[in-house]
């Protein structure tokens, strides 16, 4: 095991020597790794909200067009915030419960604890997104957001709606999962194909989910 790091040095360096980093982990990590997921949700929250703050409600919800919504139309933005925010801390919870009984039934005996740890700094390319998220939601103007959420609302084809909606391919979530394979092979000692494998369950799980809920 390498000599471990601060919390900064394991934040910085699961970007770049990530392997490295996941041996130095253990359960004493743990909080660490609540940190990062909470953090990350909660900056997720704020750009949600700051989004839809921008987005007229009748765009939002065309059949309220010429209902008089009340006080929620000053609320959609915080409601959206606060909706978005719980849905991804339940499924990131989801998510690191699966990955580790699949890391399990693989063979593999690393403790939860543990793996929860390594998790959330294999969570790190998320929070990075988010904070980006943060800023482009800052400085984007309404215009642009009915634009582009009137463009997915009205896209045809139920797969490309899932697949956009499911964030399946861009570098912050193919650089999750890549983190997410290695944190499995360090805590189950699974190989390499099982552990893609296994990596890429809770995609095609949020894919399916768009697919049939959109």
């Amino acid at each position: 095991m390498s000599e471990k790091p601060g919390f900064i040095g394991q934040l910085l360096g699961v970007l770049y020597r990530p392997r490295e980093i996941f041996s130095t982990v253990d359960e004493g990590d743990l909080t660490k790794g609540i940190f990062i997921a909470v953090l990350m949700v909660a900056l997720a929250a704020y750009s949600t909200m700051t989004y839809m703050g921008k987005i007229p409600l009748d765009v939002l919800a065309p059949q309220l067009q010429g209902v008089d919504a009340g006080p929620i139309t000053g609320s959609m933005g915080a409601i959206s915030g606060i909706a978005s925010g719980v849905s991804l801390l339940v499924g990131w919870v989801f998510t690191g419960l699966l990955l580790h009984l699949l890391g399990k039934f693989s063979g593999g005996d690393g403790s939860m604890k543990r793996y929860f740890a390594l998790y959330g700094l294999a969570t790190v390319p998320a929070l990075l997104n988010q904070v980006l998220r943060v800023v482009d939601a800052s400085i984007m103007d309404s215009a642009s957001l009915i634009g582009y959420f009137v463009s997915y609302r009205d896209l045809p084809s139920k797969f490309v709606k899932a697949f956009i909606g499911a964030n399946l391919l861009n570098v912050w979530s193919l650089a999750g999962i890549a983190l997410v394979t290695l944190s499995l092979e360090e805590n189950y000692g699974v190989g390499r194909g099982r552990a893609v494998l296994i990596a890429l369950v809770p995609s095609v799980l949020y894919f399916s989910l768009n697919y049939f809920t959109g």
